[in-house]
């Protein structure tokens, strides 16, 4: 509840000069996806600063290139080409430190291919960054369909790990973050030194890296606010969702001792509930163990629909009570799954 409470209010407004803004996108194999990102691109108000808007197509095979190519130079937007090998960096961070290296301003926003950005995005971020914070994580909601609802597990889900990641950003403990709608200084990326030392794990360009920044981190907030919300569109394959789930647990033996405690500690509260839940009905009434549960329910609920209240979502709370008994069932398997890794990337 802390880190939310600390979340940037709803209310909040700029007091300080805004800075120029790089926004930073790395494209694989996306020429499907990108007009979508680049038809929200041209229609992104113009915040009172400079901008560009840097895509790197990442060794692209399809018709990536030619796509960008038909934007470069239209509405700040600029497009390099990645074909090369960064030694030490592979996989998406290469063409991130690409990105990264290229880009003019201090302030780096990032997005991905596959996302579409609301009106006020570069607006919201140049409000937003003031001179004392480095880093400011934004909301995202996932779409199979441009016309489909948000009603899906996925974004209740997510809203969890949002929750969560406000709570460590609140309490300078990174927890997780999103690669899709996050924003930090290019200061303070060379301060932390870069990707040096996560730049061979295939993932991690958001979490680990900010695992790796937070000591150099002035402050840190998470941004609900609706004019920073990204929407994502991912297809639908319950394969990629089954080895997207399985990439991130894997990064289990990257993180530090804090969030692997944390991360065991989840497990066992997991392991214990369905214990509980297979007492409760497989036994004589317990009235202790009833009353535990309700309160780990009522608990739950009361968390998470705060903070959907605060992204404008109160409607996906009703997803809680069918993923009450999915989430934990699904937290446990990837994190023993996780541990074996073998995943594809796309």
């Amino acid at each position: 509840m802390g880190g939310l409470k600390g979340s940037i209010s709803p209310s909040a407004t700029i007091n300080h000069h805004p800075e120029p803004i790089s926004v930073i996108v790395a494209a694989k194999n996306e020429a499907r996806k990108l007009p979508a990102l680049l038809s929200s691109i041209a229609q992104l108000e113009s915040p009172e600063v400079d901008y560009e808007i840097i895509i790197v197509s990442d060794h692209s095979t399809d018709e990536t290139n030619q796509v960008i190519a038909n934007w470069d130079g239209k509405f700040g937007i600029r497009f390099i080409d990645f074909q090369g090998e960064i030694p030490g960096v592979i996989g998406k961070k290469a063409a991130l430190q690409t990105g990264i290296d290229a880009a003019k301003y201090d302030v780096l926003a990032f997005t991905d291919a596959d996302c579409q950005l609301p009106p006020n995005w570069l607006i919201e971020i140049s409000h937003s960054m003031n001179p004392e914070l480095d880093y400011m994580l934004g909301y995202s909601t996932i779409y199979q369909a441009m016309d489909e609802s948000d009603l899906k597990l996925v974004n209740f889900e997510r809203s969890i790990y949002y929750a969560l990641a406000a709570a460590g950003l609140a309490h300078g403990k990174a927890i997780t973050s999103s690669a899709c709608n996050h924003v930090y200084r290019k200061s303070l990326f060379e301060r932390a030194g870069g990707f040096d030392g996560i730049g061979h794990i295939m993932s991690g360009d958001d979490d680990l890296l900010l695992i790796k920044m937070m000591p150099h981190i002035k402050k840190a907030i998470y941004n609900p606010r609706p004019d920073l919300q990204v929407s994502c569109f991912e297809d639908k394959s319950l394969a990629r969702q089954y080895h997207k789930n399985i990439r991130r647990a894997s990064k289990f033996k990257h993180h530090p001792p804090y969030l692997k405690r944390l991360s065991v500690a989840i497990f066992l509260y997991f392991i214990m509930f369905y214990v509980a839940l297979i007492l409760l009905f497989c036994t004589k009434l317990n009235l202790l163990l009833l009353a535990a549960i309700l309160l780990k329910t009522a608990s739950e609920l009361f968390i998470s629909q705060y903070h959907l209240k605060l992204v404008n979502k109160t409607h996906l709370g009703i997803l809680y009570f069918p993923q009450i008994l999915i989430f934990p069932l699904q937290f446990v398997f990837y994190a023993i799954r996780g541990s074996i890794g073998k995943y594809r990337w796309k």
